[in-house]
């Protein structure tokens, strides 16, 4: 090799000595500056990532279960909706009752919420202007919108919102209070039982302490309706009677032989006073049975009244320039109450895998 040429190929070969070095630097110094990727996550922590939520720093895993939120609204079928200047209706919920089915247990809980519980509320920007959220009774969620379907999704917010935003109420169902007349005649009455204490002779000579009664329409609006606002605390026992006919009129759809047509014509005898989220009536009836298979067989649970003493207390507070009665929740009392019907602990979940 001549000694040109030794020069020419120590020239290339630094050259290329050069632009490798180079590159490993430009290699090494884009690893340190770009950050590690997170490992990638099995399914099973995907999956905790999604159903699982934090209370207090403790993490816990959604139970199995699908909430349905009935709500009774304070008017009747011939009742006008009317829009006041700021474009609020003048359907407010009389009465809100959570059904928690948990597939898992086979049990069927029923939380009946105080309707007078302050909590936070949609405002929606459709009538309104800005959308907002603010602090009031959980009965006016219902007055946004148009009185049908848009409040009751606005009425299911309030919901949710109360449960610490961490619960999905899955389906709703409003109606106005013809729809209650009309079930219960279609089923041909419900029988409920009065507790010990509980006297309702001046409603009826026949509702002594203690009695099981037989209810049709008209007398099924007038028990759950009854309030004696001389006396206090008048509005829990109302609660208490709004959810033990729930409960009462769910367990004679469970005993009752029943088909899709069944189906059909009970959903048809309501059909003109509910406000539902369905899309069609197929879903519904799909759902329905369902739940109505699930009524016959699955366990009832305990009804849990919100009210006073337990989880809670009355306050006066001003709502739009007027004093309202607030029912303010006791939190750590109602959060329990949310954990235990809605969540597992982690630890829990865990152990079941060992």
């Amino acid at each position: 090799m001549t000694k040109e040429s030794f020069t020419t190929a120590a020239k290339v070969v630094g050259i290329i000595l050069i632009f490798c070095i180079f590159g490993v630097g430009i290699l090494f110094l884009d690893r340190m500056l770009t950050p590690k990727k997170a490992p990638a996550e099995t399914f099973e922590e995907a999956r905790q990532k999604i159903m699982s939520a934090e209370f207090d720093g403790v993490k816990y895993m959604r139970s199995n279960v699908e909430t349905y939120m009935i709500a009774g609204l304070d008017k009747y079928e011939n009742d006008k909706t009317a829009f006041n200047y700021a474009g609020r209706n003048n359907n407010q919920a009389d009465f809100i009752v959570l059904l928690v089915v948990n597939k898992s247990t086979r049990r069927i809980d029923f939380v009946s919420l105080n309707r007078d519980t302050f909590t936070t509320v949609d405002v929606p920007a459709t009538k309104y202007g800005t959308p907002k959220k603010t602090t009031e009774q959980l009965c006016l969620a219902h007055t946004y919108g148009d009185g049908k379907k848009e409040s009751g999704e606005n009425l299911r917010n309030a919901v949710e919102h109360m449960l610490y935003d961490k619960v999905n109420v899955d389906h709703f169902l409003t109606m106005k209070m013809d729809a209650v007349k009309a079930i219960t005649d279609f089923l041909e009455g419900v029988t409920v039982k009065l507790n010990d204490d509980e006297d309702l002779t001046a409603l009826d000579p026949e509702w002594t302490a203690g009695a099981s009664i037989a209810l049709n329409g008209e007398n099924a609006l007038k028990f759950i309706r009854y309030r004696d606002s001389a006396v206090d605390g008048s509005n829990a026992g109302r609660i208490d009677r709004q959810s033990r006919y729930l409960q009462a009129l769910l367990k004679t759809v469970g005993n009752k032989k029943w088909s899709r047509k069944y189906l059909l014509n009970a959903y048809e005898s309501v059909g003109d006073y509910t406000e539902t989220d369905y899309g069609n009536v197929d879903d519904l009836l799909a759902d329905l049975e369902t739940m109505f298979e699930a009524f016959g067989m699955y366990e009832y649970g305990e009804v849990v009244n919100i009210v006073p003493d337990k989880y809670g207390h009355y306050e006066t507070r001003e709502t739009y320039g007027e004093d309202a009665d607030a029912f303010i929740l006791d939190d750590a009392e109602f959060k329990e109450l949310v954990i235990k019907t809605f969540f597992r602990s982690l630890e829990e979940v865990n152990k079941e895998k060992e």
